[in-house]
């Protein structure tokens, strides 16, 4: 069963997500106790809103299992029950199990970007 992180399941969500974004479990769960993390990803464009699906995870052991299904689907019905018409993700270009994932569960490739960052 899928369901939002808690002050319940916040140990389990930050060590999972640490290894994903390579961040720090006390500062993400400290982040989220203060509400900046997770974030709702939203952004307008041609007048839509869009949510953003900032990461798919799930360990090793439980992969092809219907699990990164489940997040998708529940990523969708959260998006719905906001009023959002369009769910939007995104992957490396060279991770090709990401991108057959993103094709499997109905995700249409819309563009390929390079990402830059230049330091102030």
């Amino acid at each position: 069963m899928i369901k939002p992180v808690d002050s319940h399941s916040l140990s389990d969500w930050s060590a999972l997500a640490s290894t994903v974004w390579q961040t720090e479990r006390l500062q993400l769960e400290k982040d989220f106790q203060i509400g900046s993390f997770p974030y709702e990803f939203l952004f307008w464009q041609n007048g839509r809103a869009v949510a953003y699906l900032e990461g798919i995870n799930v360990l090793s052991d439980y992969q092809r299992s219907g699990i990164a299904k489940e997040l998708i689907d529940f990523a969708r019905q959260w998006a719905r029950n906001q009023g959002i018409r369009q769910l939007a993700s995104n992957c490396e270009l060279d991770n090709l199990t990401s991108q057959a994932f993103h094709s499997a569960v109905g995700f249409k490739e819309v563009s390929r970007t390079v990402n830059y960052v230049l330091d102030c």
